[in-house]
């Protein structure tokens, strides 16, 4: 840590799955969290009084400025939308402004990302990393692939219906990675990012993966054996969904169809992180 032991950080996306995993994590680091929310209510049920609480938008400039005001690291996360590149951007811009020393986005699958030009979030995700290197503002990227908790919500919630998981691209294999994972790195890349750099040999985004890539039908396997029943793996029942996170998941599996077992082999200069990150970093 530099010469500030107990450094501000500005949680972005805080009240979400990752979000609650990292805040408790900064606190019993001595960090100072302060987290970015839609409502200020929600912080205070999840933390009271032990962060600082900033309500508002990346839409509302005063209110994120205000947010950033004494700020010296910033957690960079939002819900994959239409506006997401933009209302990022925003938020670099405004961190620059503020004189933010640091920031560690959490960004996309590192193959919607790399090669650009077939994923719609990939692509916007591609766009901010851009505009975090022009932007002259020490940064890290991490790339996780699919998080292990959003998996097994899908299977849990299929099993509670019945004996098949559902799958719209059954032949996509997926390096899932522990979210609990994420959050350990995420905080090193926030309060140790030098010595974790060089710990890691990272000089690009940081990969985050698992260490094997599952097809549904392995995963079915996984749970008849756990179970004591026969489960299987088939094709969804069509149902209404929003069309751009429809497209943004067809995308993502038709991606991870095209390169194979990619997520658990990627040939570049990266730092591929498995199910054990948090030994690595000791």
């Amino acid at each position: 840590m530099s010469a500030n032991q107990h450094p501000r950080v500005l949680v972005c996306g805080a009240s979400g799955r990752l979000g609650q995993l990292l805040v408790p994590r900064l606190l019993a680091r001595q960090a100072r969290p302060r987290v970015f929310v839609r409502q200020a209510a929600t912080a205070q049920a999840l933390w009271g009084d032990t962060v600082e609480v900033a309500q508002g938008s990346f839409e509302d400039a005063a209110a994120l400025g205000q947010a950033l005001v004494g700020i010296d690291r910033l957690f960079l996360l939002s819900p994959i939308s239409p506006t997401l590149a933009e209302q990022q951007l925003r938020v670099v811009e405004a961190a620059r402004a503020a004189g933010v020393q640091h920031i560690v986005k959490l960004s996309g699958s590192d193959w919607t990302i790399d090669p650009p030009g077939h994923s719609l979030s990939g692509d916007a995700h591609g766009r901010i990393e851009e505009g975090l290197q022009a932007s002259g503002i020490s940064h890290i990227v991490l790339r996780p692939n699919a998080w292990m908790q959003v998996g097994l919500s899908r299977i849990a919630a299929d099993l509670r219906n019945g004996d098949v998981l559902r799958s719209q691209h059954l032949g996509a294999g997926v390096s899932y990675i522990d979210a609990r994972d994420i959050a350990d790195v995420a905080v090193e890349a926030l309060l140790n990012p030098e010595a974790a750099q060089q710990r890691l040999g990272a000089s690009g985004p940081w990969v985050l993966t698992g260490s094997q890539a599952l097809r549904p039908q392995k995963l079915a396997e996984i749970a008849s054996r756990l179970l004591g029943r026969p489960i299987t793996a088939a094709a969804p029942v069509a149902a209404a969904a929003d069309p751009f996170i429809a497209q943004v998941h067809g995308e993502f599996f038709g991606s991870s169809r095209n390169t194979g077992e990619r997520g658990a082999d990627l040939e570049k200069e990266v730092v591929l992180i498995s199910i054990s990150v948090g030994a690595a970093l000791d």
